[in-house]
């Protein structure tokens, strides 16, 4: 791009000389060209992350605001005991 505005300065600088006026219109074809072709990949990029980001944030359990079932279970006395044997038991391996 440097090199298009140096010789569109020589231009303005001489207008009787033309003969750099073709490269310079080539250039910016050329830049041109480049710069749809990087902005229609950036754009397929972009729709790429945000469909994997919507695919992701879809297996996202969302609560109903409702209490999971587990935590609708009361735990008694009698459970925590029979824990505690077992887990007592287990203490030292199965002998």
């Amino acid at each position: 791009m440097k090199e298009q505005i140096e010789g569109l300065k020589a231009l303005i600088d001489n207008p009787d000389d033309l003969s750099t006026l073709p490269q310079i219109i080539t250039q910016l074809e050329e830049y041109h060209t480049n710069s749809v072709t990087r902005e229609n990949q950036d754009l397929e990029r972009i729709t790429k992350l945000q469909d994997a980001n919507r695919n992701l944030l879809s297996q996202i359990p969302i609560s109903n605001g409702e209490p999971d079932k587990e935590e609708e279970k009361t735990i008694t006395f009698e459970d925590a005991q029979e824990q505690l044997i077992n887990t007592m038991q287990n203490v030292g391996g199965n002998q």
